[in-house]
């Protein structure tokens, strides 16, 4: 309902929301309790509890107090060191989709 408020159909697509209305100014598993809760904001976010291949990992974020917090930052730590070692491709190397799935 908050969605609908702030984002209405006639909507000029203007309107900023976060990501993570449980806790916005922290660094936390907050985010992962939204998609419990059916409150992810983005779609693509709300899969990652509806899927079945990734809620398992929705789920450790949110196991046993206290172990939670730290599989989220030493996950989240492993993650960002794999980012880092993305090359970004420029040039004649790019590929832009038209469909995201299409490979050609």
């Amino acid at each position: 309902m908050e969605l609908r408020s702030l984002c209405p159909d006639n909507g000029d697509g203007l309107t900023l929301m976060g990501l993570d209305n449980g806790s916005p100014n922290t660094f936390d598993t907050s985010f992962y309790s939204n998609l419990r809760n059916r409150r992810g904001i983005l779609e693509s976010d709300q899969t990652l509890w509806i899927d079945a291949s990734t809620k398992p990992f929705v789920q450790s974020y949110l196991g046993v107090q206290g172990l939670q917090a730290l599989d989220f930052n030493v996950g989240f730590g492993k993650v960002m060191v794999k980012m880092s070692n993305i090359e970004v491709t420029t040039g004649t190397d790019v590929e832009i989709r038209r469909v995201c799935s299409e490979i050609k």
